[in-house]
């Protein structure tokens, strides 16, 4: 099997095999935090840009909460939603 190294902060390489359980579980603990972070920031860069995508994006909503708030049927039109069904 291959060796598998790690790079400390201080730029030293140290055999993963040879980590303490104290300093296998600390790495494990950064590695999440550094994860939950890139996750987080990635959150953060979606955004909505104009009138019309924020129109979209509220029309989903309301149509996951209850499909009858989105439809806009009337006397001449049969939208979309209706028109499946």
């Amino acid at each position: 099997m291959t060796k598998v190294y790690w790079r400390t902060r201080k730029g030293e390489l140290i055999d993963v095999d040879d980590m303490d359980i104290n300093h296998l579980r600390n790495t494990l603990k950064m590695l999440i935090r550094n994860k939950i972070k890139q996750v987080n920031s990635q959150k953060k860069r979606i955004a909505m840009q104009g009138d019309i995508a924020q129109e979209v994006a509220d029309l989903v909503e309301l149509h996951n909460i209850s499909p009858e708030l989105t439809c806009c049927c009337d006397n001449d039109y049969v939208c979309q939603q209706c028109f499946e069904e």
